[in-house]
């Protein structure tokens, strides 16, 4: 095991190593410095049980936070784990009418129109 690699893997340096970039990684490096979203969609990965590790891709929604976190120094985001955020438009849900009891089943992006809908009408 080289004492350069960290935890065995030749994949990651260990603190200290000395190593020279060509011209390439230099440009690149600083690509990936002034373009988070840019660094995210090129270089991280996750692991999945069905498919090993793939690039990891970036809804609409993480875009916009990536960007507010990086035009403002201090952020403070305040969500719930299980909201949903990582479903697609196109999964479906059942909703239930709280006054009739009825259930339907309809797309994530349907209630959320349902949900603008009631909002606009709360406003006006």
């Amino acid at each position: 095991m080289s004492q350069e690699q960290y935890l065995g893997n030749p994949l990651l340096k260990k603190s200290n190593v000395k190593f020279n970039f060509t011209k390439e990684q230099i440009e690149e490096y600083i690509k990936c410095s002034e373009d988070v979203e840019y660094f995210i969609l090129n270089y991280c990965y996750i692991e999945t049980l069905d498919h090993g590790l793939v690039k990891f891709s970036l809804y609409d929604c993480q875009k916009k936070k990536i960007k507010v976190i990086n035009e403002n120094r201090k952020v403070i985001i305040m969500e719930g784990r299980q909201q949903g955020k990582c479903v697609k438009n196109s999964s479906f849900i059942n909703i239930r009418n709280k006054k009739t009891g009825e259930t339907k089943r309809v797309t994530i992006e349907e209630f959320h129109e349902m949900l603008k809908l009631q909002s606009n009408n709360r406003e006006s």
